[in-house]
């Protein structure tokens, strides 16, 4: 690519970017063509993107956003750049489902929030349920909450029955 195509190219990546403060850097390796398509189309439906940028350019890309990478290692390599312009943890739930799938993708690492982060803190955001599945977890814990305090209740009533039922027996005896 010539020059000036280049620069062209680090200004729109610069532009795309700038919209979302999370990276995940992932190594793609070896993945086919309907894979990254699947994986792709799957980061679109959430507002998620994935870009393949050459690793030279990433790092133009990455020091005029200010993004600094401390290991030199995440760009090595077959490097694709995964981020999300509303929930910031869709990209590392992606990477991690389709790595369970046996598809050949992992983390080499991400930024976020101001910080890199290691593959290992990345792995353990994308245990991270969403914030759907949270919910549905909260109304869980509150719809079993609410059938413990009726259980407790009914049982209290049908031991107030009983007792009540024991006096007008004795009652009726005496």
């Amino acid at each position: 690519m010539i020059k000036a195509g280049k620069k062209k190219l680090v200004t729109e990546l610069v532009r795309e970017f700038a919209k979302a403060d999370n990276y995940y850097f992932a190594d793609f390796t070896g993945i086919n063509a309907n894979d990254v398509t699947h994986l792709r189309s799957e980061l679109r439906a959430e507002n998620a993107r994935m870009k393949v940028v050459k690793n030279r350019l990433l790092v133009r890309v990455l020091s005029e956003l200010d993004v600094e990478i401390p290991d030199p290692a995440v760009l090595l390599g077959s490097t694709a750049v995964l981020y999300s312009l509303d929930d910031e943890l869709v990209p590392a739930r992606k990477i991690s489902e389709f790595a369970r799938k046996d598809v050949p993708i992992r983390f080499k690492g991400a930024f976020l929030e101001g910080r890199f982060l290691t593959v290992e803190e990345v792995e353990r955001l994308a245990r991270i349920p969403s914030h759907a599945e949270l919910l549905s977890q909260l109304v869980g814990l509150f719809e079993g909450t609410k059938s413990a305090l009726v259980n407790v209740l009914q049982a209290k009533l049908h031991e107030l029955v009983g007792v009540l039922s024991s006096l007008r027996a004795q009652k009726e005896v005496q």
